[in-house]
């Protein structure tokens, strides 16, 4: 293996020592630029995939989660001036389990922890302002739990106790909430929002909170509402929860005939809100019972004339069928619903008369096929002419151009994608070929006949014009020729030097 080696350094320099400096010079620049393409192309291949391991985050917070990175050697970047901490993807996991079991991100603030250590000598009044903390800290978290919410902060104040309990002032509350971008709360949510910080704190009473959001709106009222406004409010959101049940019930099943995007569904419902309470009596006068049948009988004598007289009275009481109905009619059904729908007309693509490319023109549905959909809308949502429910069915063309664009978008975005990844593997490729080709053609170059199967060939062994023949073979054949041609003008000059050389190994041996 040794041997191998030093024949191979030795071809190697002789091969060199014989190069032009051209040559030398484009050598170096390929076997250069080889070894750097290949380095290249395995670090962009192999490169880590970075995704997002925090944002939204506070300046404190960027900072001290770099410095865990660091510390843990890992790898990262920084985007929108700190507020976005990305690191490859494959760490994330671990990485956030790490920080979290340090307390980081802090952006909610401390809680209940900062009771895990005790400090002897700690005075009532530093415990009053850690409870508060904890709470508030505490109470921050579990509101940047909600959907919409991006962060949160809460303050409250807790009154001393007054000896009378007249003096007692009641606790109070401020939230104020940073919200994602272009989003906000519903009415359910920030009521959900005030009672969850009216239930944590004892005392504290909805109507003593506060909610802000972080451009000073308000986003809670201290003020009493009134009842027929809770009510109005109340059956507003009644008729669009069923508005939306109904569009949805509609919606659905225009999607599974017509295709998704091939349909829009707008219904109008008209509730009634009157409870009605009443009691029906019915008599049937042809149908009647004997409740009661009184009879009296009198007689009368006469001792006189010897005789008696009978008398006899009958009174009969009927009692006529009644029929009793209480009847409670709840508030909430249904008055009236008008339906609109939508459907979009098919269109194709159909090349002109005179050739050319093909041109897209409408296809309208028949009459037939909107009566059946009409019939699909009106046993969806439960159509009673004798409430006047309208349903009107219209065909238009849609407006597919941004529908169109963004799926074009994808469609390029797919296709970078995957033109991409294609590169990725070509050039790697290109760079192994280009490796093997240069490695093949310098062993080529170092392919060189042995000095004894030189001699034993001779003189007049003759290369092929098709072979490749090497710098040193081509120097050996031009000497050959040149010892020929001299022996060939000078043959007493020859004999003698080969005389001499015969003198000189006889002497030796």
């Amino acid at each position: 293996m040794n041997e191998f080696f030093q024949n191979f350094l030795t071809q190697a320099r002789e091969i060199w020592g014989r190069l032009s400096p051209n040559q030398r010079f484009a050598m170096v620049g390929v076997t250069f630029i080889t070894i750097v393409g290949m380095i290249a192309m395995l670090i962009w291949v192999q490169r880590p995939k970075y995704d997002v391991l925090f944002s939204g985050l506070d300046e404190d917070d960027s900072n001290n989660i770099l410095v865990e990175l660091k510390s843990n050697k890992i790898p990262y970047q920084v985007e929108q001036n700190g507020m976005v901490i990305l690191i490859p993807s494959n760490d994330i996991p671990e990485t956030r389990l790490t920080l979290a079991g340090k307390g980081l991100p802090r952006t909610a603030g401390v809680g209940y922890e900062i009771f895990d250590k005790v400090n002897l000598g700690v005075t009532d009044f530093v415990q009053k302002i850690n409870y508060r903390r904890a709470l508030e800290g505490e109470l921050s978290r579990s509101i940047e739990t909600i959907r919409n919410v991006d962060k949160a902060r809460v303050h409250i104040v807790i009154p001393e106790e007054r000896l009378f309990t007249e003096d007692q002032q009641k606790p109070s509350a401020s939230v104020m909430l940073k919200l994602r971008p272009s989003t906000k709360l519903d009415e359910k949510q920030i009521l959900g929002v005030t009672h969850l910080v009216a239930s944590s704190i004892e005392g504290l009473q909805p109507e003593n909170i506060t909610i802000v959001d972080s451009y000073g709106n308000m986003l809670s009222s201290v003020q009493a509402v009134d009842p027929m406004v809770k009510l109005t409010a109340h059956q507003l959101e009644l008729r669009e929860r069923m508005e939306d049940y109904l569009t949805k019930k509609v919606q659905s099943l225009l999607n599974g005939v017509l295709g998704t995007g091939n349909s829009v569904v707008r219904i109008s419902a008209e509730l009634d809100f009157k409870k009605v309470d009443q009691t029906i009596r019915t008599f049937d006068p042809n149908n009647v019972v004997v409740r009661g049948e009184q009879r009296e009988e009198n007689v009368q004598s006469n001792d006189q004339e010897k005789s008696s007289t009978t008398g006899e009275s009958t009174i009969t009481n009927f009692e006529i069928n009644e029929t009793m109905e209480h009847v409670v009619q709840e508030s909430g059904s249904i008055r009236r619903l008008t339906v609109a729908v939508f459907v979009n007309e098919p269109t194709a693509m159909v090349p002109p008369a005179t050739g050319g490319d093909p041109v897209r023109q409408s296809n309208p549905r028949s009459q037939q096929e909107l009566d059946n959909i009409r019939a699909i809308v009106q046993n969806s949502v439960g159509y009673d002419p004798l409430r006047g429910d309208q349903v009107a069915i219209n065909q238009l063309s849609f407006d597919t151009s941004q529908v169109d664009q963004e799926k074009q978008a994808l469609e390029q975005a797919e296709r970078r994608e995957f033109w991409y990844s294609v590169a990725q593997k070509v050039l790697l490729v290109i760079s192994i070929l280009i490796f093997v080709l240069f490695a093949r053609s310098l062993l080529r170059s170092l392919k060189i006949l042995p000095p004894k199967e030189a001699a034993e060939e001779g003189i007049e062994t003759a290369v092929p014009i098709e072979e490749e023949i090497s710098l040193e073979a081509q120097k050996r054949a031009q000497i050959q020729e040149q010892v020929l041609i001299f022996a060939k003008e000078k043959p007493a000059n020859v004999a003698k030097l080969i005389k001499t050389w015969m003198v000189e190994e006889e002497a030796g041996d």
